[in-house]
C-alpha cells in the first residue's frame, strides 16, 4: 500500500513559484489524508533535494512510493520528467509522457481538439529561425488575421511570454519579445467572451470520470489574464454561476471528451472562451492544473463541497488499483 507520497516541486522553468504553492498546498493536503508527505525540491539548477538532502532518482526509489508531480511549465509538464520516472518505475501522478508532451505543444494541442470538431481560434506559427524581421512577421500576421490578437511561445503554460496586442504597435513589440526569446510561437485570434476552466477527475465520487463545475477566470486588466495576475496572490476566478445552463453542459462535455481522447491520466483542466453569441472555443489543455489557493482547480472542488485531501486520496487511490 502506498504511504509514502513524495512531493516533487520547484523545478528549471518560470513557474517554480507557482509549483511551491501547489506543492505546499499538495503536502498538507498529504498529511491530512493520513499519508507520509516527503519533500523533493528541484531547485533552479535542477539538482533534486530529498528532505534538503541532495539526491538522484535512485535514492527516490528506496524514500517513496510514488511521486506526487507538482512541477509546472518546461520539464513538469513537457513529458521530460515522465519519461525519466517511467524509466525509473516511479510511479507518479499526471498524465504519462505522451499526453503531458501533446498538451504542452499548443499547435498539437490545438489540431487535437479542432479534430474533435471543437471550435478553435485560427493561428500562425513562426518560426525565429527563418530570418524574417519584426515588421515582415507582424505585417503578416495583420494581412492574415483581424485585430487582436494573443502572441504565446509554443510550447509553455502558466500564460508564461504571453502577450494581448490590441494595435499593430502592441503586435509588433509582442512579436519582438518573443524573437528576442528565440523560441518558436503562435499568434492566435483574440476571442472576447468569458474565459472558463473545467476539471475532469478519474474515478472520484464514484464516478469514471467526475467533471468539475466550469469557473469563470477573470482579469481587471484589459479582459485579459497575464502570467503576473496569475501569480500575484490576488483572486482570478469568480464563483457563481456565470455561464448559461446550456454553455455549462457544452464545456463541461468538451473537457470530458479531450480528457479521454487525449489519454490524460488522474486529474486535468481543459481552457476554453465563451464568446458572447454563447460559442465555445477551446484555448490550451493542461495536464497539471495549478492547485494553490487562488487556483480555478482549486475553486471547482471547494465549489462541490470537497477538500484538497479528499481529492488527492482519490488520485493517489487511482494509482494504486493500476
Amino acid at each position: 500500500m502506498m504511504r509514502r507520497i513524495g512531493i516533487l516541486r520547484g523545478g528549471v522553468s518560470p513557474e517554480y513559484h507557482i509549483s511551491l504553492k501547489t506543492g505546499a498546498n499538495v503536502q498538507r493536503a498529504l498529511e491530512d489524508a493520513g499519508f507520509e508527505a516527503v519533500d523533493m525540491l528541484l531547485d533552479k539548477e535542477g539538482v533534486l533535494h530529498i528532505k534538503g538532502i541532495p539526491a538522484d532518482l535512485e535514492k527516490a526509489q528506496a524514500s517513496v512510493d510514488a511521486i506526487w508531480n507538482a512541477l509546472h511549465g518546461q520539464f513538469g509538464e513537457d513529458g521530460s520528467v515522465q519519461e525519466l520516472l517511467d524509466n525509473f518505475g516511479i510511479p507518479y501522478t499526471g498524465s504519462g509522457r505522451l499526453t503531458s508532451a501533446m498538451a504542452f505543444h499548443k499547435e498539437k494541442a490545438k489540431e487535437h481538439a479542432r479534430a474533435l470538431g471543437l471550435n478553435v481560434p485560427p493561428h500562425l506559427l513562426v518560426l525565429p529561425d527563418e530570418g524574417a524581421s519584426v515588421s515582415q512577421i507582424a505585417g503578416n500576421i495583420y494581412r492574415t488575421m483581424a485585430p487582436p490578437w494573443v502572441v504565446k511561445p509554443l510550447l509553455g503554460g502558466g500564460s508564461v511570454q504571453t502577450y494581448f496586442a490590441f494595435t499593430p504597435l502592441e503586435l509588433a513589440e509582442a512579436v519582438e519579445k518573443c524573437l528576442t526569446a528565440g523560441s518558436p510561437f503562435l499568434t492566435e485570434q483574440y476571442i472576447y467572451g468569458k474565459e472558463a476552466a473545467v476539471g475532469v477527475i478519474d474515478r472520484f465520487r464514484n464516478q469514471d470520470k467526475y467533471t468539475l463545475p466550469a469557473v469563470e477566470v477573470v482579469s481587471g486588466a484589459r479582459g485579459v489574464l497575464s502570467h503576473d495576475a496569475r501569480t500575484s496572490g490576488e483572486p482570478y476566478v469568480r464563483e457563481g454561476r456565470p455561464f448559461r445552463p446550456q454553455e455549462r453542459e457544452q464545456l463541461g462535455l468538451a473537457a470530458q471528451q479531450l480528457h479521454q481522447s487525449l489519454g490524460a491520466r488522474g486529474y486535468s483542466q481543459s481552457e476554453f472562451v465563451v464568446d458572447r453569441n454563447g460559442k465555445v472555443w477551446f484555448i490550451e489543455f493542461d495536464t497539471h492544473p495549478h492547485l494553490h489557493d487562488e487556483a480555478p482547480f482549486l475553486e471547482a472542488l471547494r465549489s462541490v463541497g470537497a477538500t484538497l485531501a479528499e481529492f488527492v486520496q482519490s488520485v493517489i487511490g487511482g494509482l494504486q488499483k493500476k
